[in-house]
């Protein structure tokens, strides 16, 4: 029998940010991390699971050359707002290869879709909009793909065959979480309050700035 136990979206959002700062991740990309991990959670999306997956793959400097991202094994989880954020300011098809966790780039891309930008996410056998009035995913599990591709665009969304979760399922999820907690197993969670204890002392500027923070564009 899995045992679960009840904790708010902000409480896991906390512990998430202590145990990406235990992991290096440099200061304003683990709030960044810990919002996706939360967010990913409260719409379904495993995004607990996620964060304590990759708690090995969250240090390290992604590699950029023209369309290309290598996050040389990183999660999605702090690749992800470079990601997002190079393909809506160069405008252009951008893939992501070597990424861990990719479907929690969502997030991120959700977070962006303001004033009529969009976005689509495709990797793997799985692939999601998010446009300011709609978020829409067709998803296969599980989330092993190793290559993400995200296109962005302004005007009027593309469309996405094989929805299997629409906008209105997603805000359903969401206000759920917020009324009535986030019902975590209690051996996973367990794994990530480990994690975010290792947070002793405050790391210093120069020991966590190669944790995600830049980009090496010299490959």
């Amino acid at each position: 029998m899995t045992v679960t136990i009840r904790t708010s979206m902000s409480e896991l959002e906390g512990m998430a940010q202590k145990a990406l700062e235990a992991a290096g991740v440099a200061s304003g990309l683990d709030r960044d991390g810990a919002f996706a991990a939360a967010w990913c959670e409260a719409h379904g999306l495993g995004g607990l699971a996620i964060l304590v997956r990759d708690l090995d793959a969250l240090s390290g400097v992604p590699t950029h050359s023209e369309k290309r991202i290598n996050a040389g094994g990183l999660s999605a989880l702090v690749v992800g707002p470079l990601a997002i954020d190079l393909a809506m300011v160069m405008d252009l098809e951008l893939r992501v290869e070597n990424i861990r966790s990719p479907s929690a780039a969502l997030a991120y891309a959700v977070r962006r879709a303001r004033n009529d930008r969009w976005f689509r996410l495709v990797w793997g056998d799985s692939e999601a909009l998010a446009a300011e009035a709609q978020t829409m995913i067709s998803l296969t599990n599980p989330d092993v793909a190793t290559e993400l591709t995200i296109s962005c665009g302004k005007g009027a969304p593309p469309i996405i065959s094989d929805v299997t979760i629409n906008s209105v399922e997603l805000e359903r999820r969401r206000m759920r979480a917020l009324k009535e907690g986030l019902f975590l197993v209690r051996e996973t969670r367990e794994t990530l309050l480990e994690a975010a204890k290792r947070v002793l002392v405050p790391a210093s500027e120069s020991s966590r700035s190669g944790a995600g923070a830049e980009v090496d564009d010299n490959e």
